[in-house]
């Protein structure tokens, strides 16, 4: 145990004294490894070029430890923050189709769903429209039977063909306004019970129109309370789709040139993947960052809008010839002055030199460098144990250059 004592020296010679004690420590420590390594390896090795090779007592003593690392088609990327809005696409105002007055209101803020009554407005111009339309239809009926008896006149000669023209052309002047009427009210928000109901009894229906959402979605942006009086075309409130849900996120521009619209996108705490669904074509000139629209589906309700989550976009490997592959990523390792993985083939032990496209979550996604098939869907990689192997390889190294 390294032990420190007071004394007369400068601060930096101490601090010398320390550093080269604990270096003469540390590489104690690694001879002594080696030493053992050698020890093993001398049991049953063969050459470098060959690869490593290490009965199951060595390996065990070792405590070397594999993984299978499999085939993949995508990696993610970086993760990146982003944020949950109702898909610009759907926003839709509701606004008063008649004027009247607010009489009750259901919803104010939240979920609704489609049929939902959202509010109720007592309007006396809507008893006007169907006062209208029953007028309408009244003389419509009128006119109907004159062009059938001017018809008759018409075929027996007694009543001139203009008669009968004035006639025709009543009769399609008030069933085009009855066309309108009913098209009024439709718009207006009647129900078509309600106008069939008005229509066959002749007699007026109710004075209160029923403001009635037309989707599943979320209401917002209430603009109106509760007894006020509103006008014709005047904004009641704003309602969005909430599924799907748009996940907005800001990348580099390097990263937006990479993307393309339907690629697949990873959302952390999500089990559904999102879709790429808008690559914003301007660039933020403070950020030089580029605005993507990620949608996700929101069946259960449970992404809101204003929810703040992290997303990884899944990047294919630029060149089809390169496998892609993932694995524990305690694999990777430094040999020699590249980036490898030591793989297990067979009984032998061989370092693989990697091109590492990330590494996520524990987790190392990369393509082998070498295109000899070395590599293989299911191969055992190892993820413990990779300083031993190293300087097992080194002790191997010494030995053939000694025996040269």
């Amino acid at each position: 145990m390294l032990k420190t004592t007071h004394s007369n020296k400068q601060p930096g010679l101490v601090t010398s004294a320390l550093t080269s004690n604990m270096q003469t420590f540390f590489k104690a420590s690694v001879l002594s490894s080696a030493v053992i390594l050698m020890a093993f390896a001398s049991v049953n090795t063969v050459q470098a070029e060959s690869g490593l090779q290490l009965n199951a007592e060595q390996t065990a003593a070792l405590g070397l430890q594999t993984a299978v690392a499999k085939q993949v088609a995508h990696y993610p990327s970086a993760a990146y923050p982003a944020l949950a809005m109702i898909p610009l696409k759907t926003i839709r105002t509701l606004s008063s189709s008649v004027s009247g007055t607010l009489s009750q209101l259901n919803v104010v803020h939240g979920p609704i769903t489609k049929g939902q009554v959202i509010a109720e407005i007592e309007s006396a111009e809507l008893l006007a429209m169907q006062s209208d339309l029953l007028a309408t239809q009244s003389s419509l009926s009128v006119a109907q039977t004159e062009l059938k008896r001017a018809k008759k006149l018409a075929k027996s000669g007694i009543s001139s063909a203009k008669k009968l023209q004035i006639a025709q052309a009543k009769v399609i002047e008030l069933s085009a306004l009855k066309a309108q009427q009913l098209g009024a009210l439709r718009l207006a928000g009647m129900t078509e019970s309600s106008i069939r109901t008005l229509r066959s009894r002749q007699t007026l229906q109710s004075s209160t129109l029923q403001i009635i959402s037309p989707i599943n979605g979320q209401l917002f942006n209430l603009a109106v309370t509760l007894g006020e009086r509103v006008n014709v075309n005047q904004v009641l409130f704003s309602i969005g789709e909430t599924d799907p849900m748009v996940l907005v996120v800001r990348v580099p521009v390097m990263v937006a040139n990479q993307l393309r619209e339907g690629q697949s996108v990873k959302v952390d705490g999500l089990e559904v993947e999102g879709i790429v669904e808008h690559i914003d074509p301007e660039v933020d000139a403070m950020t030089q960052s580029v605005d993507i629209h990620v949608e996700v589906e929101n069946h259960d309700g449970k992404i809101r809008p204003g929810q703040l989550f992290e997303l990884s976009f899944l990047m294919e490997e630029a060149s089809s010839k390169q496998a892609l592959f993932e694995v524990d990523s305690n694999a990777i390792s430094q040999f020699e002055g590249e980036t490898v993985v030591f793989v297990k083939q067979g009984n032998n032990i061989e370092p693989l030199a990697i091109t590492v496209n990330n590494i996520s979550q524990g987790r190392l996604y990369f393509s082998p460098i070498a295109t000899d098939g070395t590599m293989k869907n299911e191969t055992s990689v190892f993820i413990q144990g990779s300083t031993a192997i190293k300087l097992a390889f080194e002790s191997l190294e010494s030995d053939v250059e000694d025996s040269e």
